[in-house]
């Protein structure tokens, strides 16, 4: 990663967006990884998983180098529960950080991105890893979506994926319909749903 961000202060890009690498973001590693970063290329915003929406309460935007962006991770990212109050929020950018579990659900998230860019936000990043460590496995591919073009695509573990889109302006109108799920994810959602239920059922003697 540090390394791809010094390829894109080297190519001129102007923001940067990370993915969540399991282990990075919950050891404390994470702050200085960005202190790095922004020694070794400088010049670039970064937008960075801390930013993500925590799961619970409102969605709130924030303020980043692509503009008024919302940031989810995981099933938020596909839950078309969070579509109207997030297209509500007028904003710039949406970024998912999603974890596929198979390459289907990789693909139609991706498709579900393209269909998000003409009804949630004009600029959707997909942002995930790909591949296998430490007992775990993602089968992502990352993407940039804009007004309803794939601007760049990739599934490598050390894709650099750019793009070139103009400065923050909203859709061109105001969308009229919310975007939906192939059933590929809305099945992943339900079987989260249920897995979860069942975790928290309390059998009392």
């Amino acid at each position: 990663m540090l390394a791809a961000s010094e390829r894109a202060s080297e190519d001129g890009v102007q923001v940067i967006v990370f993915p969540r690498v399991p282990g990075l973001t919950q050891s404390g590693l994470l702050d200085a990884f960005l202190r790095t970063v922004a020694e070794r290329a400088p010049g670039m915003s970064v937008v960075a998983p801390p930013l993500r929406y925590p799961g619970t309460g409102p969605i709130e935007p924030h303020l980043t180098g692509l503009g008024r962006t919302v940031m989810l991770w995981s099933d938020d990212c596909i839950d078309p529960a969070h579509f109207e109050e997030i297209q509500g929020l007028r904003c710039d950018a949406l970024v998912w950080l999603f974890d596929a579990e198979d390459p289907l659900q990789a693909e139609a998230a991706l498709e579900l991105a393209l269909d998000a860019s003409l009804h949630l936000a004009p600029l959707v990043v997909v942002s995930a890893i790909n591949g296998r460590a430490r007992g775990m496995a993602s089968y992502g591919v990352s993407g940039i979506a804009f007004l309803g073009e794939i601007v760049s695509e990739g599934g490598h573990a050390d894709d650099l994926l750019e793009a070139t889109v103009p400065a923050p302006a909203g859709f061109p109108e105001r969308p009229r319909s919310l975007p939906e799920p192939a059933p590929i994810l809305l099945q992943r959602l339900s079987t989260h749903a249920a897995r979860r239920a069942a975790e928290t059922d309390v059998t009392l003697f």
